[in-house]
């Protein structure tokens, strides 16, 4: 693990693009055939991210967390509406950071760049199983996939990377996201 927050770290502080192995082995207090022992580059780039996205290295799925089917399976609207809260405030450290670094790596290496279009598809399936279970909770005349589409270009990482560029906190993002949500989608 020390290998992966080490490259997590490299990656979002000099890019991915910049970061050599020796330096993820010099930050790890390692030796590079130890780092190269846990993967190549874009592997631990992936690898970082999978963490990034639910905090630590489990082989769960998303769908698979307690805290996710809690919330798929919650049919109070304000109670799925504090989960949902909860659990984008809970994310894990680096999480926006590390997203940026994939992203940005994406355009410059065919590997990282098919791992993100697929990261793309995964996210979309995900956040289309959320509002399918939000599906009692809509706004008449509004479908399932339209609102997934809303919730997944508002509910992004890209978009609370600007928020907080902008001198918003975390909790002022997720409140203005969840409201929005409400707003926008649910009656």
């Amino acid at each position: 693990m020390a290998v992966i927050a080490a490259a997590a770290e490299c990656f979002v502080e000099k890019g991915y693009a910049e970061t050599t192995m020796k330096d993820i082995a010099a930050r790890a207090g390692v030796s590079a055939p130890t780092v190269y022992a846990q993967g190549a580059k874009a592997e631990l780039l992936l690898a970082a991210v999978d963490q990034s996205l639910v905090g630590d290295a489990a082989p769960e799925s998303l769908r698979e967390r307690d805290w996710f089917r809690r919330l798929l399976e919650e049919r109070d609207k304000k109670e799925k509406l504090r989960l949902l809260r909860e659990i984008a405030l809970n994310r894990p450290p680096m999480s926006g950071e590390i997203m940026r670094a994939f992203r940005e790596a994406a355009p410059g290496d065919p590997e990282i760049g098919e791992a993100w279009e697929e990261y793309q598809r995964r996210r979309y399936a995900d956040m289309r199983v959320l509002v399918e279970s939000f599906a009692h909770l809509l706004r008449p005349g509004l479908t399932v996939e339209r609102a997934a589409d809303v919730f997944w270009a508002v509910f992004d990482e890209q978009t609370t990377e600007v928020l907080l560029g902008r001198g918003w906190t975390l909790t002022e993002c997720v409140d203005w996201m969840i409201d929005g949500m409400d707003r926008l989608l649910l009656h």
